[in-house]
């Protein structure tokens, strides 16, 4: 049986109670909390939690990566509250169509001042409300709780997986054992820890272990590199910000104590490894997963060489199969079939799709070599990668077709300079309404980084036989 969250905290705090436990970076500096500390502090917010209001759904949490942030996540998750994690910098609560609605949570826990952001429909509570104040009775955590998290979106809009919160610990453990973390690591997360790579890879892994945990309440190059130098040992990022460090780093290599580079959130290509890799002194293991399965494979250290262009071994508890796929020309791939020891518990308004036993259709082509070698030939994703953010294309053109004179709209990746992509949109418009008010109207609704790069006004939208838009016609006819 896994420890529960309050075990982890228990364990720690009475054998290492002034260690630092979590310090979490920001332009303005560092806070740190010692695992005394955040056991106290996440108590006392699971005695506060019951004050919450009963609603059917979900806690919505805002997840800045902040102590106040950790704090309030494993205080809910002990207090068995279901939780529903959403980035900061997100759109989804002033979009009432959007899956956090659809969830009908029974209120929203963030930031100080995001109420004033976002609708009004919804119950909003600052970390401070959960943080300070009378405490309740005391904490009796187990792992009944829930985690909920959005998927990317890659065949529609997005849906929202369930977890429950002893799946998340097994996946730190899973962590903790291929990559052989322990309580001398600091384990620096540069992604956000609503992602599932950040919460299981990072902020689960350092509770199993007892590492350090750094984060980044948001990106900042010059804090990631100060957090590099603060001592840590294992880094999890995205292949831009590995290609955002080598870039900032001079000739020489960047001056550090890692050990242990992963990366996740899109594939790692061999430049970027190679250059991040020179900088850092260390090779770049890839991850390959889901948010709906955990950790399927990786590379990792090892004496023997790794093919190119293998994101490595099938991890600890994966069964897997082969299922024939005609849409590839290749004799040796098919389409991944999963069963994982971290399998997800079914969307929040379905059960788990799968294809008989338990196994999950990735929808990815793959091969595997004679030796176990994992190989991606193709992906099923339609979402678009910005900096290692999945961007959902349907749910940009949906928001974007709300402008009163957008006709037809298609969304969709091109690949920009290096190995980035950037996010298009194919628009046939009525009336005077021009590129530059459209992209007014996607900034009042869209984060920057939803907001297309390129807007193309067409007169009417390439189409296939089947009456679907040819999104590589648009590509072709724009290159």
């Amino acid at each position: 049986m896994e420890p529960s969250l309050l075990d982890l905290l228990n364990r720690h705090a009475e054998r290492s109670p002034d260690a630092v436990a979590v310090s979490a970076g920001a332009p303005t500096g560092w806070e740190s909390a010692t695992w005394a500390e955040l056991r106290a502090a996440a108590s006392a917010v699971a005695g506060r939690a019951r004050g919450l209001p009963a609603g059917a759904g979900p806690v919505v949490l805002v997840v800045d990566n902040s102590i106040a942030c950790i704090t309030v996540l494993l205080g809910l998750a002990i207090a068995s509250r279901e939780v529903l994690l959403v980035e900061s910098a997100n759109s989804y609560l002033a979009d009432e169509q959007s899956a956090v609605f659809r969830a009908e949570p029974s209120c929203v826990v963030g930031p100080e001042g995001l109420a004033t952001t976002a609708s009004g429909r919804l119950t909003y509570l600052d970390f401070g409300d959960l943080t300070a104040g009378p405490s309740g009775a005391p904490a009796r955590g187990g792992c009944a709780s829930m985690i909920h998290q959005l998927t990317s979106g890659s065949t529609g809009e997005q849906r929202i997986v369930r977890h429950s919160v002893a799946n998340v610990v097994r996946g730190g453990h899973i962590y903790r054992d291929v990559h052989g973390l322990t309580g001398t690591d600091t384990v620096f997360v540069t992604v956000p820890l609503a992602h599932s790579f950040g919460l299981i890879g990072g902020l689960a892994a350092a509770l199993v272990s007892g590492a350090r945990l750094l984060t980044l309440t948001r990106f900042n190059l010059r804090v990631l590199l100060a957090g590099l130098r603060d001592g840590a040992t294992v880094m999890l990022s995205t292949p831009l910000g590995y290609e955002l460090i080598a870039s900032a780093s001079s000739a020489e290599r960047q001056e550090s104590s890692l050990r242990l580079a992963l990366s996740s959130g899109g594939p790692l290509s061999e430049r970027v490894a190679a250059k991040a890799a020179h900088r850092l002194g260390i090779r770049i293991h890839q991850i390959y997963g889901s948010t709906e399965t955990g950790l399927v494979a990786c590379t990792y250290d090892r004496t023997e060489p790794w093919p190119d262009g293998s994101v490595g071994r099938f991890g600890p508890g994966v069964d897997w199969r082969m299922a024939p796929d005609d849409a590839t020309a290749h004799d040796d791939a098919g389409r991944l079939l999963v069963r994982t020891a971290t399998m997800f518990d079914g969307y929040l308004d379905s059960g788990a799709p799968d294809a008989g036993d338990g196994f999950y259709d990735t929808g990815d082509l793959v091969r595997v070599d004679e030796r176990g070698h994992l190989f991606v030939v193709a992906r099923k994703n339609t979402f678009v990668n910005v900096g290692g953010r999945k961007i959902n294309p349907r749910r940009i053109e949906r928001v974007i077709a709300e402008h009163r004179e957008v006709a037809e709209i298609a969304v969709y990746g091109a690949e920009s300079e290096g190995d980035e992509q950037e996010i298009h949109a194919a628009v046939v418009l009525t009336g005077s309404t021009g590129v530059a008010e459209l992209l007014r109207f996607c900034r009042s609704r869209l984060m920057p980084y939803e907001v297309p790069h390129r807007v193309h006004v067409v007169s009417e939208l390439p189409r296939t036989a089947l009456g679907k838009v040819s999104v590589q016609r648009l590509i072709r006819e724009r290159a």
